[in-house]
C-alpha cells in the first residue's frame, strides 16, 4: 500500500479518536507533485480504506472529481496559491468551532498554542462549505503564514508540510480552545 494512503488512514483514525470529526465529517489531502490524494465524499475518517482515497490533478478538473470530498475545490485552491503546503486537514473541532461564532481571531493563552499556532483567524464567508469564496479566502489566509483557520459555522482547516504537522495544528487548536473556554467560564464565576 502507498505510504501516503497509510498516513491518511492513520491521521483519520487519530482525528476520530480525539473527537475532532464526527463519524462521517472532515477530510484530508496530501500533495504529490501536481496531484493530490484526497478522501472521497462521505467516508468515515476514522476507518479509511484504500478505496476511500482518490488521486486527482491539482490544476485541472476531471470526471472523477465528483467522487472526492465536496471540499475538493478548497483543497485545490489552497495548493495552487501556496506551493509550500503539502497537506491539509479539515476537521470539526467542537470548542474551536463554537468560539469562532464569537471571535474574529483566536489567540491561545496556553504555551503550546502560542508556540505552535500563535493566532487563528476566523474565516467568515457567506458560503462556508465547498465554495470558491471559501477556497479563495482560506488560500489567502494561509498565504499570510497562518497554519490553521476556523471557518465560522463549519470547522477548521490546518496546513503543513506533512499530515502529521497539519494534525498537530488541528489538535493544538482544539486543546487551546478548550483551555480558553474553561478559563473564560471560570473567570466569569469570580
Amino acid at each position: 500500500m502507498n505510504e501516503i494512503i497509510k498516513q491518511m488512514q492513520f491521521t483519520g483514525m487519530v482525528l476520530h479518536q480525539l473527537r475532532l470529526v464526527s463519524s462521517h465529517g472532515g477530510n484530508l489531502s496530501v500533495r504529490d507533485g501536481d496531484y493530490i490524494y484526497i478522501t472521497k465524499t462521505g467516508r468515515m475518517a476514522g476507518f479509511l480504506k484504500e478505496e476511500d482515497i482518490i488521486k486527482l490533478p491539482i490544476f485541472q478538473e476531471t470526471p472523477q472529481d465528483k467522487e472526492a470530498s465536496i471540499e475538493l475545490i478548497v483543497h485545490r485552491e489552497i495548493y495552487k496559491k501556496n506551493p509550500e503546503i503539502s497537506a491539509i486537514v479539515h476537521a470539526h473541532p467542537i470548542t474551536a468551532t463554537t468560539l469562532a461564532y464569537f471571535l474574529d481571531e483566536f489567540e491561545p493563552i496556553d504555551i503550546e498554542g502560542q508556540l505552535f499556532i500563535k493566532k487563528v483567524p476566523t474565516c467568515i464567508v457567506s458560503k462556508p462549505s465547498a465554495s470558491m469564496e471559501l477556497a479563495e479566502s482560506l488560500a489567502e489566509i494561509f498565504k499570510k503564514g497562518y497554519v490553521v483557520s476556523v471557518v465560522r459555522s463549519h470547522g477548521s482547516f490546518a496546513v503543513g508540510k506533512s499530515l502529521n504537522e497539519a494534525l498537530k495544528y488541528t489538535s493544538t487548536l482544539e486543546n487551546s480552545a478548550e483551555i480558553f473556554y474553561r478559563w473564560k467560564t471560570i473567570s466569569l464565576m469570580k
